[in-house]
């Protein structure tokens, strides 16, 4: 708990280890995927290179080193920066080697009680067009037997979401079950630029968004920067300060676009989506301009609409914040503090780890805390049995902790 409150985080990353898919990925493919290694020729941390590419853009695109050092940086708001830079906070998670140990004690220096966990290296692994389904699905498959077993550690109080091999929509269907009733995943994390030209208002997707509703989990949009897909390299090419903004929020309203004037949300009112680390004050803008638009078009080109943008919104989404944006509490007014959840984004760069809950209830009403904190509990569904098991897990790494030393 953060102060008496429960807390569900709902997007905390953790950090794959190095030899991962020396490990775990089938040997079949084990020659399409390239290492970066040391001088001991063992993995080291790196670019993944599968089938001749690297996995993200961001190393080919950038020319020159923008900064060698951290350095002062210029915010009006405590959210901008390398704010992990040099700090420290993160030393018990490095000598850890970021181990499931070092991830559960993360959550009790930010007071979580549950954590869904996102991959680091994972988001940009299979970013791309045309990439072979079935190298597509054994990293899938890789990555969600590593991050099963990494829960075990306490699987009460962490829980994951399955990367799936969109490149194939039945491939991804069928991780998505074995995921879901084999290893426990509470949903899926999709980025949300297009995959192989699908938008996510096709038909394509059908089978995938029914499964959704049909296991009862959720589906996660979770952006990054530098995907080979993204005409955000395109558009703004070297720059990764253009692209790392442009990226996170337009990404994110382009795929709500899709659900709400689409009709996602209209033929699966079941489905239960997040919009993560994408911040959310664009949510209530974007909503009022389809809106606007509403009157104009609906008949016309989405008569199969039976509910209003904001309506589909507070049934369907649930849209993430990082606890010190100045605009939490108007947007809360809005769209509803119980739309929204909270990210502490540990161990990233951008993160304000440790600090995220505290900043959050410095910056809002403890009841629109209360409820933003509670809001990873309703995207995931988590139930009041799952927070008693959370905290009795809890108990029992205090009284080890306290036993070991």
């Amino acid at each position: 708990m953060k102060d008496g409150l429960r807390f569900v985080d709902c997007d905390m990353h953790i950090m794959e280890p190095v030899d991962l898919f020396d490990r775990y990925l089938d040997a079949r493919f084990k020659d399409r995927v390239l290492l970066q290694v040391g001088a001991d020729g063992r993995p080291r941390r790196g670019t993944i290179v599968i089938d001749g590419l690297p996995t993200t853009r961001d190393a080919e695109m950038q020319q020159y080193r923008k900064r060698t050092r951290p350095g002062t940086t210029h915010s009006t708001q405590p959210l901008s920066g390398s704010r992990l830079a040099d700090t420290g906070r993160l030393d018990f998670a490095i000598d850890r080697k970021y181990n499931a140990e070092a991830q559960v004690m993360g959550m009790a220096m930010e007071g979580v009680d549950i954590a869904v966990l996102y991959p680091t290296t994972g988001l940009s692994l299979i970013a791309r067009d045309n990439l072979d389904p079935q190298l597509s699905l054994a990293l899938c498959q890789a990555y969600n037997n590593w991050i099963h077993e990494f829960c075990q550690y306490s699987p009460e109080q962490l829980k994951f979401v399955a990367m799936l091999p969109v490149h194939d929509v039945h491939l991804a269907s069928r991780e998505l079950v074995r995921c879901v009733r084999e290893l426990g995943a509470v949903g899926s994390f999709i980025r949300p630029n297009l995959v192989n030209g699908h938008f996510w208002h096709s038909n394509y997707w059908d089978p995938l968004l029914s499964l959704h509703e049909e296991l009862d989990v959720t589906w996660g949009f979770h952006e990054g920067t530098g995907a080979w897909y993204s005409y955000f390299n395109d558009l703004y090419g070297e720059n990764r300060f253009y692209r790392h903004v442009a990226s996170h929020w337009i990404e994110m309203q382009q795929a709500l676009i899709a659900m709400i004037i689409g009709g996602v949300f209209e033929f699966h009112p079941k489905l239960r989506v997040g919009f993560l680390e994408a911040q959310n004050s664009w949510v209530p803008g974007l909503l009022s301009r389809i809106e606007w638009d509403y009157p104009q078009y609906r008949d016309s080109h989405a008569p199969y609409l039976s509910m209003t943008p904001r309506e589909y919104f507070r049934r369907n989404c649930w849209a993430a914040v990082e606890g010190s944006e100045p605009e939490i509490e108007a947007t809360a007014g809005l769209i509803g503090a119980d739309r929204m959840c909270i990210s502490t984004d540990y161990p990233h760069f951008d993160s304000n780890f440790p600090y995220v809950s505290t900043n959050l209830l410095k910056n809002v009403p403890r009841e629109i805390a209360a409820q933003i904190f509670m809001g990873g509990a309703h995207l995931y569904n988590f139930a009041e049995r799952d927070f008693q098991r959370a905290a009795q897990a809890a108990d029992r790494q205090l009284a080890a902790a306290a036993a070991g030393g």
